[in-house]
C-alpha cells in the first residue's frame, strides 16, 4: 500500500485549480452526467479536467449550462467560493485532502473500468436531493449518478493503488453471529492475501468487514455517505479514527454535510465502483446491501454471494440472488478470490484440501475399504474373518493381512472373534 505525504501533495498543486475542484464539490452533490461531460467534452477521463474553464461559466451565468446550474447571481457565486475556501482551510485543519483527477493517487484506472461500461448512467440530478418517491432500486437512482469528479479523503493511504487490488464486502446493519463472524474472518484473509477491503462504515456487516481488515494489518477503505466532520453512525466513531489512522475515509459530500437517504444510495455506487467485485454477505428482502450490488451488475463487476440460514429475514436477499442467478455463491475467500483473479491462479480445490483433509476412512485403498465396511459394530454379530471373506469374495489371506492393515491404523479393533468398527 502506498503512503501519501499529505502536506507535500499540498505544496505542488495548483491553488487556483483546487479552489475550482472545491467550488464544483460544494455546489454539486454527488455527480452528473452533465458536469463530468463539461469537464471532459472528449469524453477522455484521463484528460486534463476543464474544471477552471466550468467554474468561471458558472461565475459569469452561463446560458448554455444545464438547467441546475444556470441563474447563480454573483452574490450567491460569492458565497459557494467563500464556502469553498472554508471547505479547503477545514481541510487543512483537520487532517483532510481534496483527491482531484489532478492527483497521482486518482483511480482513473478503476473508475474508468466500472463507469466506463455505464455510459455515465445517463440522467440528470439537481443538487440537494433525491427524487421525491424514488424507492432505492429504481432505475431514476441509478440513472442519477456519475462518475465521481472529486472525493474528500483522510488517511494516509494513497487512493488508486489502494483500490487497484480491492474486494467490497456489504451487508445489513442487522446481521446476525454467522455473517458478523464470517464477513470478519474473509476481510482478514483477503488482507492477508494483498487485498483492501472496502465497505461503508455502517453498523453490522460493514463494521464487521472494516474491523476483520484491520486485525488483518491490511488495508481498508470505509466510503462514507456524509462529509468530513460529520460522523456516522456516531458508535462508529472509534472505527472511523482507526481507518483514518492506516487506510483511508473518503467521501464525496463536502465537510459537515448530513447523511440522507439518498446519499447512502449514491454513496453505494463508490464502494461497487472503487473495487473489483462485490461481496453480499447477509441481506433481507429490502437491504441497501442488495442496491450496492446492484450497482455492482450496471458494472459488470462480479457479485458473490454468502449463503446464510433459510429460515432468517436477514439472508432472503442473499437467497434470492443465488436462486435468481444474479450472483455467484462463494463459501470462502480461496472462492472470491478465484472469481476476480486470473483464470487459473487459484484453486479453491487446493485449499478445501488443506482445510477439510481427507479422513483416514477416505484414504483407504478400495480392499481395505471393502474390509471395513464388511467388519462388524459392536451392537451386532457380524465381522468375522470367514463372513467377511465370504461377503466381499477376497482370499482368507488377504482378507487377514488387511485386518492387520486396519487395525494399524486404529479403524477397526479386535472383539473376541470378531473385527468391529472403532467407534471412539
Amino acid at each position: 500500500m502506498t503512503v501519501v505525504d499529505i502536506d507535500a501533495a499540498r505544496v505542488e498543486r495548483d491553488p487556483e485549480r483546487l479552489l475550482a475542484w472545491a467550488v464544483l464539490r460544494r455546489l454539486v452533490e454527488a455527480s452528473r452526467t452533465d458536469v463530468v461531460r463539461l469537464l471532459w467534452p472528449d469524453g477522455d477521463a484521463a484528460a486534463p479536467a476543464r474544471v477552471t474553464r466550468l467554474v468561471e461559466m458558472l461565475r459569469q451565468g452561463d446560458s448554455t449550462l444545464p438547467a441546475g446550474l444556470q441563474g447563480l447571481t454573483a452574490e450567491k457565486t460569492a458565497q459557494i467560493t467563500q464556502q469553498a475556501e472554508a471547505d479547503l482551510q477545514w481541510a487543512r485543519l483537520n487532517r483532510w485532502r481534496l483527491i482531484t483527477p489532478d492527483d497521482p493517487e486518482w483511480p482513473t484506472r478503476r473508475l474508468e473500468e466500472s463507469f466506463g461500461t455505464t455510459g455515465d448512467m445517463d440522467g440528470p440530478v439537481l443538487s440537494g436531493g433525491a427524487v421525491p418517491g424514488e424507492s432505492g432500486d429504481t432505475p431514476g437512482v441509478r440513472s442519477r449518478a456519475a462518475r465521481p469528479f472529486a472525493l474528500w479523503g483522510r488517511g494516509p493511504a494513497e487512493l488508486a493503488s489502494t483500490v487497484e487490488r480491492s474486494v467490497a464486502l456489504v451487508g445489513t446493519r442487522s446481521s446476525t453471529t454467522y455473517g458478523n463472524r464470517t464477513t470478519h474472518r474473509f476481510a482478514g484473509e483477503l488482507a492477508g492475501a494483498g487485498y483492501t477491503v472496502v465497505s461503508g462504515g455502517a453498523v453490522g456487516i460493514d463494521t464487521a468487514a472494516h474491523r476483520g481488515a484491520l486485525e488483518g494489518s491490511g488495508a481498508t477503505v470505509a466510503v462514507a455517505a456524509s462529509g468530513p466532520g460529520e460522523i456516522y453512525p456516531r458508535s462508529n466513531e472509534d472505527l472511523f479514527r482507526r481507518i483514518a489512522q492506516t487506510g483511508l475515509v473518503v467521501t464525496e459530500y463536502p465537510p459537515k454535510t448530513r447523511p440522507a437517504r439518498y446519499r447512502f444510495l449514491t454513496r453505494n455506487r463508490l464502494v461497487a465502483g472503487l473495487t473489483r467485485g462485490t461481496v453480499l454477505l447477509a441481506a433481507g428482502h429490502r437491504s441497501g446491501a442488495v442496491n450496492t450490488a446492484n450497482w455492482a451488475d450496471v458494472m459488470l463487476r462480479p457479485v458473490m454471494v454468502l449463503p446464510g440460514p433459510v429460515d432468517r429475514a436477514e439472508y432472503v436477499g442473499c437467497h434470492k440472488r443465488i436462486r435468481d442467478g444474479a450472483g455467484t455463491l462463494v463459501t470462502s475467500v480461496a472462492e472470491i478470490r478465484e472469481i476476480i483473479e486470473p483464470i487459473g491462479s487459484v484453486d479453491p480445490d487446493q485449499q478445501l484440501d488443506l482445510q477439510f483433509a481427507a479422513s483416514p476412512v477416505q484414504l483407504l485403498s478400495r480392499d481395505q475399504l471393502a474390509v471395513f465396511d464388511a467388519c462388524g459394530i459392536a451392537t451386532d454379530d457380524t465381522g468375522h474373518l470367514d463372513q467377511i471373506a465370504a461377503e466381499i469374495g477376497l482370499p482368507m489371506a488377504a482378507v487377514v493381512r488387511t485386518v492387520g492393515e486396519l487395525e494399524g491404523t486404529g479403524l477397526v479393533v479386535r472383539d473376541g472373534d470378531r473385527w468391529v468398527k472403532n467407534d471412539r
